[in-house]
Order: C-alpha cells, then structure tokens, then sequence
C-alpha cells in the first residue's frame, strides 16, 4: 500500500489541517467504513436498473423520443443561453414537456442517489485496496457527491421551467443551465477517478503476481 498522510475522517488520532475541512473529511470516512463489497455490488445493481429505465421504454427517454420524433429532454442538452433553453422546451411540445414531468422527472429524482452511492462507495472501495486510509486520496469519493447535488439542483430548475411554461424565467433556465454543467464536469471526475483507481490496483496486482511468480 502507498502511505498517506491526512486522516479523511478526523479519528482524532491526528491533527486536523483545517477545521474548515473536518466536516468533508468525516463525510468522506463514512463513505469509507461503508465500502464493502457487498455495498458495491448492490448500489451497482441499482443505478444499472435507474439508468435503464430513465434511458428506454416505457418510461424513459426512448419513449419521449418516439412521442416527440426525437427531442430529448433538457438535462441531455448543453445549453447556457435561456433561449436554447426555451428552444428545448418547445421542442418537445406539450406531449413531450407533460411525459417528461409525469414520467422522467420522478425517476430523475432517484436516479442521482444511485449513481452518488455507487461512485463513491466504488471509488473508496478500490482505493482502499492500495492506499492506506488516510490518504488524502480518498477525498475523492466527494467528488458523486457534489456531481449529484448538483443534478438536484438542475432537477429543480427543469422542474420549475417545466411547470411555468411557456412564461419565460430566464435566471430560472441560466441556473438550471450551470447546474448541467456542474453536474457534468464532477460526475465525469468521478468516473475517471473510479476507472484510475482500478487501473492502479490492477497494476498492482499484476507486479505483486509477476513478483511471487517470477519467469523462469
């Protein structure tokens, strides 16, 4: 294992860096002693079945798609100008605009705990089979956190601009609009973490396995 130098968690053992961190810390040891395999494995599960049924039929996008002739919703869409955002919106019409709120939008309101929970639990869950746990590397397993605070935020604000049109709220559509990005950017983090971390950990498997069988 590589040796780290901060305690995530704040066992006390240790001094803290920074009073201002400790919350973050502790929250990122939580996620840690809930690591386990089995942990994993379901929250796996789960977000593999959230993503099927928010991405297919009857209920998800593909669905939405074969009612608007192939719109899709606002949170798949990069949009920053409030009349792109519109533009989205109208799109869809009202079938579209009425199935997303109606069928979309109460999955997307589990969907993002699924994929916080798997993330973080996956990326503290391999981690810890090459770091010591306390590694400040393990304050990464924060990152699906904020990835999945921010789609909250979005959902808000699709659910808001969704509920009011065609009345126009512009900072309602720019809020929801920097939302997308926030949640695209540390969601991406999280998956490069999580793929990183197991790329290294095989890397270490495979010199520790090369190491007790040496070619002959």
């Amino acid at each position: 294992m590589i040796e780290g130098t901060d305690t995530p968690g704040g066992s006390g053992q240790r001094t803290q860096s920074g009073s201002g961190c400790a919350p973050f810390r502790r929250l990122s040891c939580t996620i840690c002693h809930i690591s386990t395999g089995r942990i994993l494995l379901v929250s796996l599960m789960l977000w593999l079945v959230f993503l099927a049924l928010i991405q297919g039929r009857p209920f998800g996008i593909a669905a939405l798609q074969d009612i608007t002739g192939g719109a899709t919703i606002l949170d798949m869409t990069f949009t920053l100008d409030p009349d792109d955002v519109y533009a989205v919106l109208s799109t869809l019409g009202d079938a579209g605009r009425a199935f997303d709120l109606s069928h979309i939008v109460p999955l997307d309101l589990v969907f993002p705990a699924t994929y916080m929970l798997f993330l973080s639990v996956g990326i503290s869950w391999t981690l810890a089979h090459w770091l010591n746990r306390d590694s400040q590397w393990f304050l990464l397993n924060l990152t699906p956190i904020i990835a999945g605070i921010a789609d909250y935020c979005e959902n808000a604000g699709v659910i808001t601009l969704l509920l009011t049109y065609p009345a126009r709220l512009d900072l309602v559509a720019w809020y929801t609009s920097s939302m997308y990005i926030v949640k695209f950017g540390f969601s991406t983090v999280s998956f490069l973490t999580l793929f990183a971390a197991l790329a290294i950990w095989g890397a270490f498997v495979l010199k520790h396995h090369l190491q007790r069988n040496p070619a002959e």
